[in-house]
């Protein structure tokens, strides 16, 4: 067990990591630098194929191969992440894909923090630490929860902007959390719900898909409302030990990904967000030479980080098209030819690639700069 000096260390060291994964934001579209797990993406491939749709097309924007997935180092950036589940959801349309995913999303998937939730005293400590943890899993997300006389409502808000992809991503990591309580206890949740806003989905209103708990639409939030009992309940694998054990690995991820100043794929970032606005950014072979290092050396130290080049050089192309486009007296096409673009089509769909929205749209309506939601 870890004594209460180890535990105050353990709260440091994720408030430090949470505020780094805010500082470390790219400046215009406060997308986080840490990615997402190659697992998850592994996760969506499989769930894809499921429902009879091919998944190689969204390796290949991702440029990146099933193997490399499995890496344990293996890590998307958020702005792929989420082109990858655009991608998903225009192939599997209402067939209820977040539904899917969520059930996929198997406690044993996610490493360590799946561990420590398995062997802790109670539900209710399992949601504490899921909560703490949450960024080495989702950086794009934060979570909490409230006691409300019997009932325990459990929130995820979004950090940054997530535009058209809000709803699915809550769809997911509340029907997620509910199977996942499901497993610790090793039966249902009765009495536990989910509130959603909006209208209820052509897949829900099927009533085909078995769900965990029933979920409530048009409500005012998304929640996963859980009775106090269940939230004091102790899972079936219940073990301080382990628990222990898995804390420290959690910590010590925390240290790896939060701590490493002298990562390749962070200097390559600064070095690109260093370059004057009104010049072209520099190509792999050209930035390999100013790290004194051959582009194959380079390609190669960043695939052992879980990175890529082309990955580095869209995120600061992203950051500086949403810089020029909060300039309304800067013509769209004049973005994209700064930005190295012949063809404003083609930057037009780069862009919703990256953002979800077109450049038009992103205009209209572009979020808080540097908010965290």
């Amino acid at each position: 067990m870890l004594g209460e000096s180890d535990s105050r260390g353990c709260h440091r060291l994720v408030e430090e990591g949470q505020q780094l994964v805010s500082m470390g934001h790219n400046k215009s579209t406060g997308l986080p630098q840490v990615g997402v797990p190659g697992i998850y993406m592994l996760l969506l491939c499989d769930v894809l194929r499921r429902f009879g749709h091919d998944d190689s097309r969204m390796l290949a924007e991702l440029n990146i191969s099933r193997s490399g997935l499995l890496s344990p180092e293996s890590r998307i950036p958020v702005l792929f992440a989420h082109s990858a589940a655009r991608y998903a959801i225009a192939r599997c349309g209402d067939q209820g894909l977040g539904p899917a995913y969520a059930a996929a999303l198997k406690v044993t998937l996610h490493g360590p923090l799946g561990m420590m939730a398995l062997s802790s005293p109670t539900i209710g400590a399992a949601v504490d630490a899921a909560g703490r943890y949450l960024v080495l899993r989702a950086p794009f997300l934060a979570m909490s929860h409230r006691i409300d006389g019997d009932r325990v409502r459990i929130r995820f808000e979004a950090r940054d902007d997530l535009a058209d992809l809000n709803d699915f991503v809550m769809e997911i990591m509340l029907l997620g959390l509910a199977h996942m309580a499901e497993q610790l206890l090793g039966g249902s949740l009765k009495g536990g719900m989910i509130s959603m806003p909006g209208e209820p989905p052509a897949w829900y209103q099927r009533g085909r898909i078995a769900l965990p708990v029933p979920i409530h639409y048009r409500a005012q939030d998304h929640e996963l409302i859980l009775p106090l009992q269940v939230f004091e309940a102790a899972p079936q694998l219940a073990d301080p030990a382990v628990a222990a054990v898995a804390r420290e690995q959690c910590e010590q991820e925390f240290r790896q990904l939060f701590r490493e100043v002298n990562r390749l794929s962070d200097r390559i970032s600064s070095l690109l967000a260093a370059c004057p606005d009104a010049t072209a950014l520099p190509d792999l072979e050209t930035m390999a030479r100013q790290l004194h290092m051959s582009s194959r050396t380079m390609k190669r130290r960043l695939q052992e980080e879980g990175s890529q080049w082309r990955w580095l050089l869209d995120a600061e192309l992203c950051r500086r098209a949403c810089q020029s486009l909060r300039h309304p007296d800067v013509h769209i096409s004049e973005v994209a030819f700064e930005l190295g673009y012949q063809d404003v089509s083609n930057f037009s769909r780069a862009f919703r690639r990256w953002t979800g929205k077109t450049p038009k749209a992103w205009r209209d309506n572009p979020p808080v700069s540097g908010s965290v939601h």
